[in-house]
């Protein structure tokens, strides 16, 4: 993943976690600032009720006693009584009808939802309400037996709501009478919960006290200045969730907004900081493609730093690597000095005897010296010649020179150089020649076939002629094993693209192999196992690839055979693989001044 990906990973991350962290906390804050609100509004509610509710209660005890007291309205409903002898229904109809209207406007004037003029049997002598004149109530009858006082809870009839209730009565000659006055308690809650927007309803006897919900908040209130009254205090929670959605709106536009800033600043971060991380790994290609330089650290003090690191490092590397080519040089004079030693040994050893055997021949004037004469010359001279051979081979091993890098076609080179090995040998007849490229086919008899199977590649920068020189030599050496042992000799060339920019060369031909004790020194000078063979060819391919930056290993095919497998880097050699020359960046300290 690229820097600036990750800039841009993490940024984002960063920006909705602490969103999320933030706006949940928020949104939590808020749903209980708006929960404790509602509890608030109902405690308000409470209290509004509870004092209410006391003023109510005081102004209806004072507000009945006075009238059974002294009012003319009660004594006149009195004295008719106590001439009916306390029977409602001998009263005179007339005085009924009267007392029956005098009721609803008494009941006016003193504010009271509910009037009752009852008799001590019960009997309701009038009413605000005419339905009821004339009814029979036994609880009216035990309420105005009882003392009078404070105004007690009248609970809810059906289809009813509860009420405070208050009463007199005046009992004179054996006769009752009472009045029974009462006021909803529905009315006060209204106005209170409009008041604080709670909704208060007095909760019927027997019936379960409800509970909160998603829906709405509910709690039930009590009240020790009226026992017997529960009052269901309950608030919708539709703006709580309004709420909740404004504020989830709104914090994920803020999120929006803070990730958009967040990418664009990690755009312009990872940006700022790429630049010269890119630049410099650009430079640093160019310096392990090309020749060695120094690199420029820009965009900051850790990429100067991170430069003159590499600087350094690259330095002290073309230092070492001198003071090891040195070595090697020596070590490789050494090794050629031994090689040459043990091959001019082998010839030595004849030239010395025939001329020892002349010296003999000529001291004792013998006459076969002029027999032998002719014989030891030719010796001598064809073991001279051997040596001169030896000299030149080992010469041009030591000469070989540095790759001569140019952009090529390696395929076009294959191509051409299985072109040359293609045609059959001489005196022979073409039957089936094979060439991927497109040779033709004749009749006859067997001949060598070599051919070429391609993928695409780019070109690779290499030394064109080294690369024939190392195909050639591979190529040759396929067809000479297998036409040892086979009528139809056959070598294949492989070349396709490998991971990390780099070209695979593959030559298998349908010989013999390698022997196994030879495989161990398979790429050591003189290290052949052929009679006329030099042991230079593998060597000197050897040299080649490496020097070209790349690999040459060799394996035995499953089905006989051998595999020749060539690894070249499609850019050339490294920096450290190239061959040193007069260019080479000498040690110096990351603050030297530069040229």
């Amino acid at each position: 993943m690229s820097l600036a990906a990750r800039l841009l990973l993490a940024f984002g991350l960063v920006a909705i976690i602490a969103t999320a962290f933030v706006g949940l906390t928020l949104r939590e804050a808020s749903r209980e600032i708006i929960e404790g609100g509602f509890a608030e509004r109902i405690d308000a509610a409470h209290a509004g009720v509870r004092q209410q509710l006391a003023w109510e209660a005081d102004a209806l005890r004072d507000l009945l006693p006075p009238l059974c007291r002294h009012d003319t309205f009660v004594d006149k409903a009195h004295v008719e009584l106590e001439r009916a002898k306390g029977d409602p229904d001998a009263m005179d109809p007339g005085s009924r009808i009267a007392l029956g209207r005098l009721v609803p406007s008494q009941a006016k004037a003193l504010r009271l939802d509910e009037l009752s003029l009852v008799a001590g049997d019960g009997s309701v002598l009038g009413a605000e309400d005419a339905a009821r004149i004339g009814a029979r109530d036994k609880r009216l009858a035990e309420l105005i037996q009882a003392p009078g006082g404070a105004p007690r809870l009248r609970p809810a009839k059906a289809g009813g709501e509860p009420s405070l209730e208050v009463h007199c009565a005046l009992s004179s000659h054996g006769v009752t009478i009472g009045l029974v006055g009462a006021r909803r308690i529905g009315p006060v809650l209204a106005r209170i919960g409009e008041a604080y927007h709670v909704r208060l309803t007095a909760a019927r006897e027997g019936e379960l006290a409800p509970r909160s919900s998603e829906a709405e908040v509910v709690r039930v209130l009590h009240f020790a200045e009226i026992p017997g009254l529960d009052v269901v205090a309950s608030v919708p929670r539709d703006p709580l969730r309004q709420a909740l959605a404004r504020l989830d709106r709104a914090i994920a536009l803020t999120g929006a907004t803070v990730l958009a800033i967040a990418v664009a600043m990690a755009v312009v971060l990872a940006r700022s900081l790429s630049r010269p991380l890119v630049a410099l790994a650009r430079e640093t290609r160019e310096v392990m493609s090309g020749a060695p330089r120094r690199v420029e650290g820009r965009g900051g003090r850790e990429i100067a730093d991170l430069a003159a690191a590499f600087n350094a490092t690259i330095d002290e590397l073309a230092a070492m690597r001198k003071r090891l080519a040195a070595t090697e040089r020596i070590a490789a004079r050494r090794e050629v000095a031994r090689q040459i030693a043990h091959e001019i040994k082998n010839p030595l050893a004849p030239i010395r005897a025939a001329v020892e055997t002349l010296r003999r021949l000529r001291q004792r004037d013998d006459p076969a010296f002029d027999d032998y004469f002719a014989e030891a010359t030719s010796t001598v001279l064809n073991e001279v010649h051997r040596i001169a051979n030896i000299v030149t081979e080992f010469t041009q091993f030591a000469r070989l020179p540095p790759p001569n890098l140019t952009p090529i076609d390696l395929v076009a080179v294959a191509r051409g150089v299985i072109t040359l090995h293609a045609a059959p040998a001489s005196g022979e007849v073409t039957s089936g020649a094979g060439l991927s490229s497109g040779a033709g086919a004749t009749s006859g008899a067997p001949s060598p076939r070599v051919e070429l199977v391609a993928d695409p590649i780019p070109e690779v920068s290499a030394d064109r002629d080294q690369l024939i020189q190392v195909l050639t030599n591979l190529v040759q050496n396929g067809l000479d094993a297998a036409s040892a042992i086979r009528r139809d000799p056959r070598v294949s060339v492989t070349i396709g693209p490998l991971p990390n920019d780099r070209v695979r060369i593959v030559v298998r031909d349908n010989g013999p192999g390698v022997a196994e004790e030879m495989v161990p020194r398979l790429f050591e000078p003189y290290a052949t196992s052929k009679e006329k063979g030099t042991g230079l060819g593998l060597a000197i391919a050897q040299r080649i690839v490496f020097e070209h930056g790349g690999e040459i290993t060799y394996r035995k095919a499953k089905k006989g055979g051998a595999v020749f497998e060539i690894w070249l880097p499609i850019a050339g050699p490294p920096l450290l693989e190239k061959p040193l020359g007069d260019t080479t960046v000498r040690p110096r300290p990351p603050d030297a001044p530069r040229s």
